[in-house]
């Protein structure tokens, strides 16, 4: 007995809403309500700007 929790339009519906707020942005955003940080210069901070740490290897 598998039931699935989401049906196919359902999923397809919210990743399409979720793709269209992303490029879009929320109605405050669009409204000018919505103003960034103090200082913010547009950049998005993300996983890949961490600094990489080397990994340890296994002592022979």
């Amino acid at each position: 007995m598998n039931k699935s929790i989401f049906d196919h339009e359902t999923v397809l519906k919210g990743l399409r809403r979720a793709a269209e707020m992303a490029k879009h942005g929320t109605r405050e955003e669009q409204s000018g309500k919505f103003l960034p940080p103090p200082g913010w210069k547009g950049h998005l901070v993300t996983a890949a700007d961490a600094p990489v740490k080397p990994r340890k290897t296994k002592a022979a």
